[in-house]
């Protein structure tokens, strides 16, 4: 039960970004930004993932916690690629005594930071996300803090792929506005060169058709053209587009609160 009532509450959290961001890598972003405040120990944090074999920081909190992942990415040692690669969990790593990634040890150091972990989720077989924790101060992450770590680790990589649907939903949304405003724009034209020409539709959209190939134009800017010259008017501006509406998020679906 316990266990529920955080994932609900990191889930309150992570909703308002999961509406609002319109690319994954916004979505990510945000979600490194909550860290701190969902696990409550003040440190630095990133997210990362594997993009065509390479892994990547997809989110993170500070240059800190990035240029710790890049001498891991560079080296291909250190907690987050192994997370990545095996989904293996580092936790309470003491960089004053680890001696299994030395490179990556070396930099954190230098960065000031203490403490760290590697936290992998799981979006779908295969496809993982890590959550990498990196901290100034000595045994930072208790098995409290992991704990809280691993599930919002989790709760974000089972959200990523409604963050996906939202965002291709966003994408094909602003496509078929476009193409119902150059639909709306041709239309018109095509009435003009119908009444001026006394024509079938056939025939004012070979017009049309022509005129476009000839000057090398767009045919929606060619029928923009014969509107203004034939009306004095711009195009009309088609009818409202009322957008598909985004899915229901994780929580309605699963039947959760």
């Amino acid at each position: 039960m316990l266990d529920e009532a955080f994932r609900h509450r990191v889930w309150a959290r992570l909703e308002p970004s999961l509406q609002a961001s319109t690319t994954i890598d916004g979505y990510l972003q945000a979600a490194a930004d909550l860290t701190a405040e969902v696990i409550e120990v003040d440190g630095s944090y990133s997210l990362s993932t594997s993009l065509y074999g390479h892994p990547v920081t997809v989110g993170t909190s500070d240059r800190a916690a990035w240029e710790a992942d890049q001498v891991e990415f560079d080296t291909d040692d250190g907690p987050c690629v192994e997370a990545l690669r095996t989904g293996a969990v580092f936790s309470a790593i003491d960089l004053a005594v680890e001696d299994r990634w030395p490179a990556w040890a070396a930099v954190a150091t230098l960065l000031g930071f203490s403490s760290a972990a590697g936290i992998p989720a799981e979006v779908s077989p295969g496809h993982r996300i890590a959550l990498n924790l990196y901290a100034p101060a000595p045994q930072a992450f208790d098995d409290v803090t992991l704990h809280r770590a691993t599930l919002f680790a989790e709760e974000v990589a089972r959200t990523i792929p409604a963050a996906i649907r939202m965002v291709e939903a966003d994408e094909r949304a602003s496509q078929l506005e476009q193409a119902l405003a150059t639909r709306s724009t041709i239309d018109q034209a095509l009435g003009v060169l119908m009444s001026q020409n006394r024509c079938t539709r056939d025939a004012a959209f070979g017009i049309l058709r022509r005129a476009s190939q000839n000057r090398n134009v767009k045919l929606r800017d060619v029928a923009a053209t014969i509107i203004e010259r034939f009306t004095g008017h711009p195009a009309a501006d088609p009818p409202p587009f009322r957008p598909p509406t985004r899915p229901s998020s994780p929580q309605k679906q699963a039947g959760k609160p």
